[in-house]
């Protein structure tokens, strides 16, 4: 009888598809969950070493590390192209993994030494280090999602996805409930700083390497047997050595990826916006690195404990029984209520349930959905392009974003009144927001019937 309601609720899994799931969802997991750590650190950190503690601090600049982000995010996309043309799929991981553990070891020291680091309570614009970790954690989050959700979709057919992807990224959000209230550690072991949690996310990603490494040893040895019509296995796509220019030929010459990058990005513009001014009212209440690390990590937390509730309660059927067109046009519309409610009343406790709600589905029926797009599309579309989307794209979006929230110190200088100032800037950010929003529910309809198309001539051409 479980059993039964468990194939009816998550689809029926065969024991090598349920194994290989199981894998790349620990992975997941504690990419998720490290990720979810250095997020609120992220901003906890940058408030500590640039904008300092008190009500009335200017919370701008953390419109402007978003869009240097973007900038540093182009010769990062380019790298990353660089390093699909030279190496197998699951060597990605060790190659950019590597790479991030070093980084968070040094940021880690780095931020223990008594003049550049955390001892050091002077705030201002021109401490480095606080930009530098912005921008590195930016970095992590851009590519190591962005390449397991390219791996995964190279390694699991388009069948096997609509069951395995949404149970994949609920081990994500289990992991985000977890990695957040790690928050708390540095308070309990009476540490003076977050910089010893630091190193722990470094010995979190390397679990991640290593669990790649079992699931790439688990694909060879299943499928060495298997005719390679019935395989679908990352391929090693060679044509072209230009990686980066690869990319945004392909994005700018098919519309159906085009299309992904603007969902993407309507979206991150949008939540980008809700996304300053909770943390600019967050800032003005939290005293300090820990305790605004704190916070931020309750709300990591509450984010990933919706998403996971969500799809544990199934939410993956919207899109497996439903079909494309119901999980993608129905962001767009949940997305708008929220900013109606931000309209009308831009508060920090309904703000917080907002930011909340938003990503929680986004993370349980949007992204999911999003990334089972890729799968009707080439090797060179899952590893270049996505790269291009997600994180310079993604990135990107969120500068735009950000770009409207450097527009509220603007209205508040011309109002000549911070309130009156603040009510013509939400008011800007409504209507903007409202006009995305149209844009949004046509292109996810485009997307839905050019996947299921797509979908179709993938099946026809492999039963030929």
């Amino acid at each position: 009888m479980i059993k039964r309601f468990l194939v009816k609720w998550y689809g029926n899994f065969t024991r090598e598809e349920l194994i290989r799931t199981l894998l790349l969802g620990m992975a997941f997991a504690l990419i998720i969950g490290t990720y979810w750590t250095l997020r609120p650190l992220k901003d906890a950190l940058f408030k500590a070493c640039v904008i300092g503690d008190g009500h009335y601090r200017d919370a701008s600049p953390l419109a402007w590390a978003k869009m240097l982000s973007v900038l540093v995010l182009i010769p990062l996309v380019m790298f990353y192209s660089r390093l699909v043309d030279r190496f197998k799929r699951q060597s990605l991981f060790y190659v950019i993994g590597g790479v991030m553990i070093c980084g968070l070891f040094i940021f880690s020291f780095l931020f223990n030494h008594p003049t550049l680091g955390l001892d050091n309570k002077v705030a201002c614009t021109g401490r480095w280090i606080g930009w530098a970790w912005y921008v590195f954690v930016e970095a992590y989050g851009s590519l190591l999602i962005a390449l397991f959700w390219a791996y995964a979709s190279d390694s699991i057919d388009a069948e096997c996805a609509k069951k395995s992807f949404f149970l994949i990224a609920m081990f994500g959000q289990f992991g985000g409930i977890l990695g957040p209230q790690s928050t708390d550690l540095p308070a309990f072991f009476g540490f003076s700083n977050c910089a010893p949690l630091i190193a722990l996310c470094a010995v979190n990603t390397l679990i991640v390497i290593m669990i790649i490494r079992w699931f790439a040893l688990r694909v060879a040895r299943q499928t060495a047997s298997i005719p390679s019509k019935d395989v679908h296995l990352p391929k090693d796509d060679k044509e072209g050595g230009a990686g980066f220019i690869e990319g945004l030929r392909l994005l700018v010459t098919d519309r159906y990826l085009l299309g992904i990058f603007l969902v993407v990005g309507f979206y991150e513009i949008i939540v980008t916006i809700f996304d300053f001014n909770f943390k600019r009212l967050v800032f003005q209440s939290a005293v300090g690195d820990v305790s605004t690390a704190q916070l931020l990590g309750d709300f990591g937390s509450a984010v990933n404990a919706v998403s996971f509730t969500c799809l544990a309660l199934g939410i993956g059927n919207v899109q497996r029984r439903l079909g494309m067109k119901t999980a993608l046009c129905a962001m767009p519309f949940i997305i708008g209520i929220m900013v109606v409610t931000f309209k009308l009343n831009p508060s920090i406790t309904l703000l917080f349930w907002i930011m909340v709600a938003g990503k929680a589905l986004n993370y349980a029926l949007n992204s999911p959905s999003l990334k089972q797009l890729y799968i009707p599309t080439s090797p060179a579309a899952k590893y270049k392009a996505q790269a291009w989307i997600e994180m310079f794209g993604s990135r990107s979006a969120k500068a735009c974003g950000s770009g409207v929230n450097a527009l509220l110190k603007v209205f508040q200088t011309r109002a000549g009144s911070a309130v009156l100032g603040f009510t013509m800037y939400v008011t800007f950010a409504s209507s903007f927001s409202a006009v995305l929003l149209v844009g949004w529910f046509f292109v996810a309809l485009f997307l839905s019937k050019e996947y299921d198309r797509r979908v179709k001539f993938v099946k026809e051409k492999v039963g030929q």
